[in-house]
C-alpha cells in the first residue's frame, strides 16, 4: 500500500513539475525553435514567423550566401537577414511577389522574389530571385531551392 501511495505521489509531482517554468523566455525559445523548427510546413503563418523557427529552416540558404560571390560581399549579418528572408519567401511567400528586407547595423538592403511552387520527385520545389543593393549598384542572384523534409530549404542552384 505504501508503495502505491508513493508512486502516485511522484506521477503527480512530476505532473505538477511541468507546470513550473524553470528556464527564462529565450532559453525556452530556443528550444522551441530546435523542437519545432523541421516542422513549419504545418504551422500557423504566426506561428511560422518566430525568428528562431525561420533561424533553424533557413541553415541550408545561409550556407548558399557564404560560398557564392554576392554572397561574399556580404557580412555575417547581413546574409542572415537575407537568408530569413529567403526561407520566409520561400515558405510563406506567393508567386511573384516581393519581399525586401534591410539590416539597420550596416544599412544594406535586398529582396526576394519567389516562384511558383512544383514537384521534383517527392520534393516541393521553387525558384527564386535575390537582389541586393551594394555600394549603390544592384546585384542579381537567381536560385532555386527545394524543401526538405526537415523543413528547411536546400539551395540546388
Amino acid at each position: 500500500m505504501k508503495l502505491g501511495t508513493f508512486g502516485a505521489i511522484g506521477i503527480l509531482c512530476a505532473l505538477l513539475g511541468g507546470c513550473i517554468e524553470t528556464t527564462s523566455q529565450s532559453e525556452s525559445g530556443g528550444v522551441a525553435a530546435k523542437l519545432t523548427g523541421g516542422l513549419i510546413g504545418g504551422k500557423s503563418k504566426a506561428q511560422a514567423a518566430s525568428a528562431e523557427a525561420i533561424s533553424a529552416g533557413a541553415g541550408a540558404l545561409y550556407t548558399a550566401w557564404s560560398v557564392d560571390d554576392l554572397g561574399r560581399q556580404l557580412d555575417d549579418g547581413d546574409r542572415r537577414v537575407a537568408a530569413e528572408a529567403d526561407f520566409v519567401a520561400l515558405e510563406q511567400g506567393a508567386a511573384g511577389v516581393v519581399r525586401e528586407w534591410h539590416n539597420p547595423a550596416t544599412g544594406r538592403r535586398g529582396q526576394v522574389t519567389p516562384g511558383a511552387a512544383y514537384a521534383v520527385n517527392q520534393y516541393t520545389c521553387r525558384d527564386y530571385v535575390d537582389v541586393v543593393a551594394i555600394d549603390g549598384r544592384k546585384e542579381t542572384r537567381r536560385s532555386t531551392a527545394c524543401r526538405q523534409p526537415d523543413g528547411s530549404w536546400r539551395p540546388i542552384s
